[in-house]
């Protein structure tokens, strides 16, 4: 429900920005006024922003965290793995990027905010980014750092078993951190939590337009980890 609710507040404020002449800044609304701004993490893990912020290094400028004008607690970023991702406070859900430099357009297929082929004029520094649809003009500004995870929590309860990379066969991964933070990606969307874990148990907390809570069960056997009716084995991402 929740979840729902902050997809309902977005679309409405959405619906503002691309309100006739979108170069016109929208009014405040309660969810820009209200909800955390993306893409801010303090004091979080640090091996977990390494491999978050890893996906936005590259030669073109058009990697990286943007945000349109306007909607300053909603991200859209571009990434080196052909992926483009929109986020918002804890949670990231991902859509093909279509990148085409030569030609300067850009394609994605969210259901909210960005959707179908822009083409794109960069500013002389590389710090806004205009995007046009046949009469559909979007401008974004260029953002600091990408990470979803939240900050730390202090004195966290884990499982010393539990820490570090897992990845299934279905290629869904767990990242359990000493600090007591959690991160999934499942594929097509990507979740960082604070979490405590103890006797089969993790309490999950993560932020998306209000706290939402998870609990997982989960199992370690022979170095396996049983979660989500998955198995899960211990690798290391590579860190670009």
């Amino acid at each position: 429900m929740k979840k729902f609710v902050s997809i309902f507040l977005i679309a409405a404020a959405l619906a503002l920005v691309f309100a006739g002449c979108s170069d016109k800044k929208p009014a405040p609304t309660s969810a820009a006024t209200t909800a955390p701004t993306t893409a801010a993490a303090e004091e979080s893990s640090g091996e977990l922003n390494a491999y978050l912020k890893s996906f936005v290094k590259g030669d073109s400028p058009i990697y990286g965290t943007w945000q349109i004008e306007g909607v300053d607690y909603l991200s859209f970023i571009f990434r080196n793995d052909e992926l483009a991702e929109m986020v918002m406070d804890n949670e990231g859900d991902f859509t093909k990027l279509r990148l085409d430099e030569k030609n300067k357009t850009l394609g994605v297929s969210f259901a909210l905010g960005l959707n179908g082929v822009y083409s794109y004029e960069l500013s002389d520094n590389n710090s806004t980014l205009s995007l046009k649809l046949d009469d559909t003009k979007i401008t974004l500004k260029k953002q600091k750092d990408y990470s979803i995870a939240p900050k730390a929590p202090k004195k966290p309860q884990v499982d010393p078993d539990l820490l570090g990379w897992w990845k299934s066969e279905e290629k869904q991964i767990y990242y359990f951190g000493g600090d007591g933070v959690m991160y999934s990606n499942n594929i097509s969307m990507e979740t960082a939590y604070t979490y405590s874990a103890a006797s089969g148990k993790i309490n999950a907390v993560y932020n998306y337009g209000g706290e939402v809570k998870k609990d997982f069960k989960y199992n370690i056997k022979s170095g396996k980890l049983i979660m989500d009716n998955q198995t899960f084995k211990k690798f290391n991402p590579k860190i670009k």
